[in-house]
């Protein structure tokens, strides 16, 4: 079931949801919370279950000083913005393609280009066209800087490698090795160019013998690349063929075993003897699609926690999205992915956390599809190298799984390191949810008070007010958000607990609080405003009306018009008249129908009126401990039930003796509110089909000359 709440529509800003998701559940709703049992779209800057699997690769295997620039700026987040945007949880954007490899090409539009690159093979793996170009510059540049180079061989040589042109895995040329060429080198060179074109001809066994040959010459460019591409070449063999040519989908049994291991062999020769080389980064990467294609597991994740291990902007050729991207597709959604060929810490980490994620409850079918204690007790002699990640494991399950949380604080440090780095952050993180799931709501408030100066790295401290914003609402404690020393200064943060819990004094008195954001000044007097009107506390409503700006935003604009819009005929007056109208006779017809019509015009922002599913105070209830606690998931503390507009018309229908004008109009409202699909948008759902006819029956006998009764022709 869906439901319409102001959480929701604030995190569909910042969380657009992609069509698919890495290593998670097929549903996805974003909440507002840290603690995330199950799959989530929003991520979380903490090793979590619900977090995406990248995302958790990233914070394990990435130094944080690296990993923070590469989190989304909470500055970049426009001022217009930022009430209404959450910061964490946090959008991420992994749709770049992963580039190594051969890839067939595009041919599935009308463009003359036939070898652009293809979002359609192999998971966006790169087309061998992909190094025409810039191999045959590299080529120029090598020849016009052997010395021992004749000039004519030189220009014969450029000559021959820039006449051909890699498209569609065909050069469109000829290529005929010079016979004539006066020098050794430029007969070497020439083999090189034999290489090169039977490579991008797609004859790869070509290639793979004169790359070998042009791999013992004297010239250190030539020598190099050509065992570089002796490696590609084979690889290239090695595949062919082994991608279905309608799904795109790998099978491993049309793989050329002994092609690729040549290809292996070859780049871990060329790392040995370059291991700084040109094309090191490369060749590492290729390393890679070998374990992949050669179903190597084990050597996958050896390959994957160095490359993250290694990674920067500066010296990685693969940006750190296509490397979490990669990893994911080829390693962690594999279906025949065995954890126990796994030795690599961080990447059995990143399994375990995704099987420990819950569908939200604790049934047994739940339990059955999860890590189970014993299971990861066994991987204990794997952790050797990282027995504090295997502690927060085993803690992590205590927490989301075993629903255990003494056992889980035993396992934590007390205090966090000198420097909050994102591990730092996930073992506090989880220290504070262990403490509140055991009863010590006050031990993890002041444990995220005490962290917020320590985070130094991006999204930490957003993470940390939304941490402590949840515990002060549970415990029914806003005023302390809201205080001068108060932490939480996110504005989203804020907004979401003006909106939805604050009371009618703390509305009041952020209304009128100079220190804070205008938008939030006037976020606080709407609600103020549009709460004290519709739960009947008129004469406060019409009193708090004078705290309405000179200029005011176009939320409050509504509250100072002289009379509402004049939709269809029925007019209404202000809604400073209207409040007055109701308290002098909180039964009067045309002010019930006049108060709807506001509320009809001018909708609740975000759902003001609505409230979630999740009301969880810790410690949870037995049975519901995997419920997230949600922002603004405490009930109200200002007095009075939402309000629902069927509630005014009911009342108008009800009164026999209201003007025929007035209860004609309240059952036009009432019927229409279930057009055109019979669900009411005014609430009354439980109202009957047989009692909507009744309406429609009255409006139509009782009042057949109202403009209303002659512009109704159904009910629904």
């Amino acid at each position: 079931m869906l439901h319409r709440h102001l959480i929701t529509t604030l995190m569909a800003v910042l969380l657009p949801v992609s069509a698919a998701y890495a290593s998670g559940d097929m549903s996805c709703d974003p909440i507002s919370a840290l603690r995330q049992p199950s799959y989530m779209c929003g991520g979380v800057p903490i090793l979590s279950p619900g977090n995406d699997t990248r995302i958790n690769a990233m914070l394990l295997m990435v130094d944080s000083s690296r990993l923070s620039p590469v989190f989304p700026d909470p500055k970049s987040v426009p001022l217009a913005d930022r009430t209404n945007q959450l910061v964490v949880p946090f959008a991420y954007d992994f749709s770049g393609w992963i580039n190594i490899g051969q890839k067939m090409p595009d041919t599935s539009s009308d463009t003359s280009d036939g070898a652009s690159p293809s979002n359609l093979y192999a998971d966006g793996e790169g087309s061998i066209c992909l190094s025409d170009a810039s191999g045959s510059a590299a080529f120029n540049d090598a020849v016009h800087a052997a010395k021992d180079l004749p000039a004519d061989d030189a220009t014969r040589l450029i000559a021959g490698r820039a006449a051909f042109e890699c498209a569609a895995g065909k050069t469109g040329t000829v290529w005929t090795k010079p016979s004539d060429l006066k020098s050794a080198l430029g007969r070497q060179f020439a083999t090189y160019v034999d290489g090169a074109y039977a490579f991008y001809e797609s004859n790869f066994v070509s290639a793979s013998k004169a790359f070998a040959d042009a791999s013992h010459s004297t010239n250190p460019w030539l020598r190099e690349t050509a065992l570089y591409m002796a490696g590609r070449a084979q690889l290239n063999a090695a595949q062919a063929g082994a991608f279905d040519a309608n799904s795109y989908a790998l099978d491993s049994t049309k793989v050329n075993k002994l092609e690729l291991g040549a290809a292996d062999t070859v780049f871990r020769a060329y790392l040995k003897v370059y291991p700084r080389g040109r094309y090191a980064a490369s060749a590492t990467g290729l390393q890679r699609r070998v374990a992949w294609l050669g179903s190597n597991t084990a050597q996958q994740a050896a390959l994957y926690s160095k490359a993250f291990a290694n990674w920067s902007p500066s010296t990685s050729n693969v940006p750190l999205v296509q490397l979490a991207n990669e990893l994911d597709s080829k390693l962690l959604q594999t279906s025949n992915l065995d954890t126990r060929q796994l030795e690599s810490p961080s990447v059995l980490a990143i399994v375990d956390l995704m099987q420990m994620r819950t569908s939200g409850g604790d049934s047994e079918s739940s339990r059955q599809k999860s890590l189970t204690l014993n299971e990861l007790q066994a991987q204990k002699p794997r952790f050797a190298s990282a027995p504090a990640l295997y502690d927060y494991l085993v803690a992590a399950w205590y927490v989301y799984l075993g629903h255990k949380p003494e056992q889980a604080l035993a396992l934590l440090p007390q205090a966090p390191a000198a420097s909050l780095d994102y591990f730092g952050l996930s073992q506090q993180t989880l220290r504070g949810f262990a403490l509140e799931d055991s009863g010590q709501a006050d031990q993890a408030r002041q444990l995220w008070a005490e962290l917020i100066p320590l985070a130094k790295y991006r999204l930490q401290r957003e993470a940390l007010e939304l941490a402590l914003s949840i515990n002060l609402e549970q415990a029914r404690l806003l005023d302390r958000v809201f205080a001068d020393d108060s932490p939480i200064q996110n504005a989203a943060i804020r907004a979401i607990l003006l909106y939805r819990g604050a009371d009618a004094d703390l509305l009041r008195a952020q209304a009128q609080n100079t220190a804070t954001s205008r938008a939030l000044r006037d976020i606080a007097l709407y609600t103020l405003l549009y709460k004290e009107l519709t739960r009947t506390h008129y004469a406060d409503f019409i009193a708090d009306l004078a705290l309405i700006p000179a200029t005011p935003s176009d939320a409050l604009k509504p509250f100072a018009l002289s009379r509402l819009a004049n939709d269809g005929g029925y007019a209404c007056p202000s809604v400073r008249d209207i409040a007055t109208t109701l308290q002098q006779d909180p039964g009067d017809a045309k002010g019930l129908n006049c108060l709807a019509e506001f509320v009809r015009t001018y909708p609740a922002a975000g759902g003001l009126d609505e409230y979630p599913v999740v009301t969880v105070v810790p410690p949870a209830p037995a049975g519901t401990e995997n419920v997230p606690v949600t922002l603004g998931s405490v009930p109200s503390q200002f007095p009075g039930g939402s309000y629902q507009r069927m509630s005014s018309y009911q009342k108008v229908i009800g009164t026999a003796q209201a003007p025929s004008d007035d209860r004609a109009y309240a059952l036009y409202r009432a019927i229409n509110c279930f057009a055109p699909g019979g669900f009411s948008e005014c609430g009354g759902n439980d109202i009957p089909k047989s009692a909507r006819k009744q309406w429609f029956t009255t409006l139509k006998s009782e009042y057949p000359r109202s403009k209303w009764a002659q512009s109704s022709k159904y009910y629904w």
